[in-house]
Order: structure tokens, then C-alpha cells, then sequence
């Protein structure tokens, strides 16, 4: 049985899990946020290891899954230590 830990998780799926760029409408389903520059797909997604937020990235087909904990150390980052993370160059 898997205990709770306040520690953050950070699941990084294997390469190739590829997620379907979602095609339907409404309040229920995933949450598509893009401008010029990026655009991302958020999910609430249930894993072996609870709840977790999916955040991907079709032109990067990058994604990470956060649970509460890593969500929550990053609403009290200083907007400065965002800014500094925009800054660096991703990998490719």
C-alpha cells in the first residue's frame, strides 16, 4: 500500500506516450491554453498513485504529471523565479 508523502511528485510518462490532441468542446474535458508562442493540454488524470495534473505539450511533445504537492510549491514561487525559468533555453 502506497503511503502519503509530502514530497512532491513529478512522473515524467515514457517517451512515445502520446496523448490525442482532444477535439471536443465543453467544461468536462481538458483544458487547452495556447497563444503565438506555446500551447498546452491540462488534464486532471487519476494514476496508480492518486491524482495528478497532465500537462502537455504537442509542439514540444513534452508532458509532466504534478501531484497536489508540486502544485502547491509552485503557487508560492516568487514571479522572479518564473521569470528566470522562461529564460532558459528548454532541451530539445
Amino acid at each position: 500500500m502506497d503511503r502519503p508523502s509530502n514530497e512532491p511528485t513529478v512522473e515524467r510518462p515514457d517517451i512515445g506516450d502520446v496523448s490525442a490532441y482532444p477535439d471536443r468542446p465543453g467544461g468536462d474535458g481538458p483544458i487547452v491554453i495556447a497563444n503565438e508562442f506555446a500551447d498546452v493540454i491540462i488534464r486532471k488524470v487519476q494514476t496508480r498513485n492518486g491524482v495528478r495534473l497532465d500537462i502537455w505539450s504537442p509542439r514540444r511533445g513534452s508532458r509532466v504529471l504534478l501531484d497536489a504537492v508540486a502544485l502547491d510549491c509552485l503557487s508560492f514561487q516568487e514571479p522572479d523565479f518564473i521569470t528566470d525559468m522562461l529564460a532558459r533555453r528548454p532541451a530539445p
